[in-house]
């Protein structure tokens, strides 16, 4: 069976991390920071939090190292319910993420080619990658790898335009925060939006049964891998302000075009639409390669059935019916894309509670060797900046936090009720 390098698996964090957030958000960041200041203070503070998250999750990778683990973290630290109920939630989430991807992509594409149709569009976009991750790991990976370099050489081309392109306007000079707005506020609104453009790379652990060596390797990929994109986030932002100008980066939509016109002439806009189409394509590749493995990690407990548990995982690195199942999922979402898009939208604040959640249970895992002081440090800091990041989407939108919870209790209702029921019979 193909077993994944470090390079591989370096490359799967950064494809995990760098989607088409980071191309959009900073505009939003800045709208929401108020000023310069807390522009940059927001990314480094998300790049601080990515880099005590990249450590934890490559502390509970070396601990945990099989097929599936993000599942497996909350089954064996707290109970198979929870476990299911979030990770039921967060496989919903992603295909709905990919169909929503997938339509970003397709209404690229009708934009040169205006006689073809969106929604089906989006749909062959989703088989075709279904096709070559059904081929097995070795051809999904070498794919990812390919489509990962060429949204870095797009990243790439942002951070070097203050060096090549004249600036659009004057740069702002860092200013103090807009009077009347509550610093603390206007903070931890600017950092939702970045805890989100850093976030992915905690689902690397997934990979852990296809890794070559222990769980050592898993470790070792997810620190590289979160402290180059916390490096390119800091560059890239920074050079959206030279390029742009703070305030027009508050004001502006499709930024990084905006960027590579500066840079190229009217061409950037071209170029900068068939990179994020190849993104988006990378995008619906690594969500095909890291969601079967939990759902086949759920079946192979017996919280799904057991038949969608599948002996190719040991022979191709690929379960065909856990890949299918959530490939026939991303359809039905780009078919009722405007409902799911609600689901995905109210399961923001419960992914962040996810995460702390998952966090928390390095102190609750099982494992030969003591965790160490600095482990139990940078999981406390990871697991507080998740809540703060928490309670600020529950400030700005309440109904968020309550259908997230409720969708959670649903779920594991549900879950009880089958089983409860199944048990009686």
């Amino acid at each position: 069976m193909f077993r994944l390098r470090t390079f591989d698996l370096v490359m799967l964090v950064i494809s995990l991390v760098i989607g088409m957030g980071i191309f959009r958000a900073p505009a939003s960041v800045a709208a929401s920071s108020g000023s310069e200041t807390m522009f940059y203070l927001a990314w480094l503070a998300g790049g601080v939090i990515a880099v005590c998250g990249g450590l934890t999750f490559a502390e509970i990778g070396r601990r945990l190292p099989v097929t599936g683990a993000y599942y497996r973290v909350f089954a064996r630290a707290y109970h198979p319910l929870l476990a299911f109920g979030v990770n039921s939630i967060i496989v919903v989430s992603n295909a709905a993420s990919a169909a929503g991807v997938a339509i970003i992509g397709a209404e690229y594409v009708t934009r040169v080619l205006p006689a073809l149709p969106v929604l089906p569009l989006a749909c062959v976009f989703i088989v075709l990658l279904y096709l070559v991750n059904l081929a097995g790991l070795r051809t999904s990976v070498t794919m990812q790898n390919v489509l990962i370099g060429i949204k870095l050489a797009l990243l790439a081309c942002i951070i070097a335009a203050p060096f090549l392109a004249s600036p659009l306007g004057a740069a702002s000079s860092p200013a103090a925060v807009t009077a009347g707005v509550d610093p603390l506020a206007a903070f931890g609104s600017a950092l939702i939006a970045v805890a989100f453009t850093y976030g992915g790379y905690q689902s690397t652990i997934n990979f852990g049964g296809d890794a070559s060596s222990d769980g050592r390797q898993v470790s070792r990929a997810i620190i590289i891998g979160v402290i180059m994109i916390t490096a390119l986030y800091l560059a890239a932002t920074w050079a959206y302000v030279q390029v742009l100008g703070f305030e027009t980066l508050g004001s502006s939509s499709a930024i990084a075009s905006m960027v590579m016109e500066r840079l190229t002439g009217p061409v950037g806009t071209s170029l900068v639409s068939v990179a994020l189409t190849i993104s988006v394509f990378g995008y619906i590749n690594v969500a095909m390669l890291t969601n079967p493995r939990v759902i086949t990690a759920m079946a192979e407990d017996g919280v799904l059935p057991k038949r969608l548990a599948s002996s190719q995982m040991a022979t191709r690195g690929v379960n065909g019916m856990t890949l299918t199942l959530f490939t026939a999922l991303s359809i039905v979402c780009v078919v009722f894309g405007e409902s799911f898009e609600k689901i995905l939208n109210y399961t923001i604040f419960l992914d962040c509670i996810g995460m702390a959640t998952a966090a928390g249970a390095l102190f609750l895992l099982r494992d030969a060797s003591p965790l160490s002081l600095s482990s139990r440090v940078l999981a406390i800091v990871f697991i507080a900046s998740y809540v703060f990041i928490a309670g600020s989407i529950f400030r700005d939108d309440p109904a968020a936090g309550l259908y997230g919870i409720g969708l959670l209790a649903l779920m594991i209702g549900g879950y009880w009720t089958v089983r409860t029921f199944s048990r009686s019979t």
